[in-house]
């Protein structure tokens, strides 16, 4: 049904607020959010095929629906402890390829407007990987770029 506006009056505005998605995840009970567009697909932990002569953030390789997909460590490379065992290998789409990382516990999907971002009030440990910080339903997330840390990795 059409709205009635009286005449000499303007039709108030719909405000659209943009929202970006992200899988929250759990690294040692820290919130953390992977944008949605880099994830492609989430499963149980399998076993993971050591490489020998690797650097220690990288775990292994795994073979998924036929595909060798190497298995990173995001605590090694955030430099968490690794006290929680990991529930979850999160298969990432990289401009590098695909990468799988071990998570503790996935949180779900986090629908976050963008206005409650705020640029990374963090020094040091690694602030180097987050791109935003946002406070959302679960508590404060820290939003990670991918393709950062993927780089660092290539690079370095």
């Amino acid at each position: 049904m059409a709205e009635i506006v009286p005449v000499g009056e303007q039709r108030p505005e719909k405000v659209t607020t943009q929202v970006e998605e992200f899988l929250g995840i759990s690294l040692e009970k820290e919130l953390i959010g992977i944008s949605l567009k880099k994830i492609l697909t989430i499963s149980k932990v399998v076993d993971i095929v050591d490489v020998p002569y690797t650097p220690p953030y990288i775990v292994g390789v795994i073979n998924l629906r036929g595909e060798i997909i190497p298995v990173l460590s995001l605590k090694q490379i955030l430099g968490l402890p690794e006290n929680t065992e990991p529930t979850r290998i999160v298969v990432l789409d990289s401009q590098h390829g695909k990468a799988g990382t071990l998570v503790d516990t996935i949180v779900g999907v986090v629908r976050v407007p963008i206005e409650k971002f705020d640029p990374n009030p963090m020094v040091g440990r690694y602030s180097e990987y987050v791109s935003h910080v946002a406070q959302t339903e679960y508590g404060l997330m820290e939003i990670l770029d991918v393709d950062r840390i993927i780089n660092s990795i290539v690079q370095g």
